[in-house]
């Protein structure tokens, strides 16, 4: 019997996991989530990934979910709160993501950017109520607008 456990149950075993095996796809991922006892759709898994910042790395047995580095689930509950609490809008355009945010806060939250180290952002600038954050690609940028939408919602 699948009992339904919390997000952050989920979130934690996830973690645990990928510390523990070679998990290298979605499907691989909603196995062992039901395997530990939970129900977990790949839709699901696809935004846990996300917000847990997971990353794809190849290896000589194949590609993997590595956990970001040491310390980085700090800055990214940091990074959550900003852009709860700051910003305004979220705009993309090519590998260019626009954050508005409240009068005098772009320079808190661009910081708090800054120190997630996403490997698909190469840099922010920040005024009073505007950061610009440069991507590394047009898709990369897709992929950082999607965890950044859903860290401020979540």
């Amino acid at each position: 019997m699948i009992k339904v456990k919390s997000k952050s149950e989920r979130l934690e075993v996830i973690r645990k996991l990928i510390q523990k095996k070679k998990i290298g796809t979605q499907k691989e991922m909603v196995k062992e989530l039901a395997r530990q006892g939970f129900e977990a759709t790949q839709a699901t898994v696809s935004r846990d990934i996300v917000e847990l910042c997971l990353q794809k790395i190849r290896t000589v047995e194949g590609n993997i979910y590595v956990l970001p580095q040491t310390g980085a689930i700090g800055e990214i509950d940091h990074l959550q709160r900003m852009l709860k609490d700051f910003v305004n809008g979220i705009i993309r355009t090519e590998n260019l993501i626009v954050l508005k945010t409240s009068p005098g806060a772009a320079q808190g939250v661009a910081s708090a950017v800054d120190n997630v180290r996403w490997g698909e952002i190469l840099g922010t600038i920040a005024g009073d109520d505007t950061i610009l954050l440069v991507t590394t690609s047009s898709k990369t940028s897709v992929l950082v607008l999607k965890r950044l939408e859903e860290l401020k919602r979540s």
